[in-house]
């Protein structure tokens, strides 16, 4: 498990691989909120590598789920390269798109004007307010589908706006996934 967690937590923006997310949440789900966020906390201390373990926070907008009126807080790293949308609830995890239980990216990277949030304040949030995802992330078979599908979630929030963009970065995702690189 916390091999799984560590893989996750050290990836950067540029090179995010939803298998890594998905490996960590399925390790975490079972136990429970606070074994859960313990381990987050012990590969937080543990940590040797100095850079900033961006992939914590999308482990955590992925294992937690929130209430709507709570809302998911925002990740305070810096400027997104495609803006949040205009209503928060069409895209609750924002940066993070769920599309048939695979986990999503969906910027390439944040403009930092200032020091990255710590992680330990997203620990804190999911602690108060944070309820472990009740299943596992099971993805499914065949990836033929998930881009329509993802574009339909996308529609929602963004109507076209920023589409192709989105669509090149899910792409080089999905090509973790065909590939296996867990």
């Amino acid at each position: 498990m916390m091999a799984a967690l560590g893989r996750a937590a050290t990836m950067t923006v540029g090179d995010y691989n939803p298998s890594l997310v998905i490996d960590a949440v399925n390790a975490l789900q079972p136990l429970g909120k606070e074994g859960a966020l313990k381990a987050i906390t012990s590969c937080l201390t543990g940590q040797r590598d100095p850079a900033y373990p961006a992939g914590l926070l999308w482990v955590l907008r992925v294992l937690f789920n929130l209430s709507p009126s709570q809302g998911f807080p925002p990740v305070n790293i810096g400027t997104p390269d495609i803006p949040p949308p205009v209503d928060p609830e069409t895209l609750p995890r924002f940066p993070i798109v769920i599309v048939n239980d695979i986990p999503f990216l969906v910027v390439r990277g944040h403009v930092l004007r200032g020091l990255p949030e710590p992680v330990e304040a997203h620990i804190r949030y999911f602690l108060d307010h944070g309820v472990v995802r009740d299943r596992l992330l099971v993805p499914p078979a065949t990836l033929d589908a998930i881009e329509g599908e993802f574009l339909r979630v996308w529609h929602a929030a963004y109507g076209s706006a920023y589409a192709e963009h989105v669509l090149k970065t899910i792409r080089q995702q999905i090509a973790h996934l065909g590939r296996g690189t867990r």
